[in-house]
């Protein structure tokens, strides 16, 4: 009797943990989804130059390391990152090229490219600009998700230094 107990017993415990694998599989499947079509509404969002709607997608505690400039380590900051970026001759989109979330299904990252075009001024023509960022996303409380860390950079070469 003890010699067929344990093993229906570890048969029967693999099974029920089939279906737990399958629903976190589903679970992450589903985050994928929803992540790429959050961070594409955030990219047409910043898209239409909506200040509010752009910082809206960050998290309360979420930080900004924007190229040359400080940490962005709260809202405040990262409205004024942006409202120093968005404006009416401003162009700006992204778009994933990876999404990958963690097993929990609590964490994701997001990367991909964007382009940036920023309208001319008085002194100089319109910047062009292309390049690379990286998200990390948490899953909140109420189950949405929030951006936690925002980075970019560009692709194109540093100036040469002045003479």
């Amino acid at each position: 009797m003890t010699r067929l107990f344990f093993p229906t017993v570890a048969v029967l415990l693999c099974a029920a943990a089939i279906p737990c694998q399958t629903s976190i599989v589903a679970d992450r499947h589903g985050a994928e989804s929803e992540l790429r079509a959050l961070d594409e509404q955030w990219s047409a969002t910043a898209a239409r130059n909506d200040l509010d709607g752009t910082v809206a997608f960050y998290a309360d505690d979420a930080v900004l390391l924007a190229p040359n400039a400080p940490i962005a380590t709260d809202k405040k900051a990262i409205r004024e990152s942006w409202a120093g970026l968005l404006g009416p001759n401003t162009s700006v989109s992204w778009k994933w090229s990876r999404i990958e979330v963690a097993q929990s299904g609590e964490l994701a990252y997001i990367y991909g490219s964007y382009k940036l075009t920023i309208g001319a001024s008085s002194v100089s023509g319109p910047v062009n600009d292309t390049g690379k960022f990286l998200e990390v996303w948490k899953k909140q409380p109420g189950g949405t998700w929030k951006c936690i860390v925002d980075t970019y950079n560009s692709d194109l070469p540093m100036p040469a230094p002045a003479k």
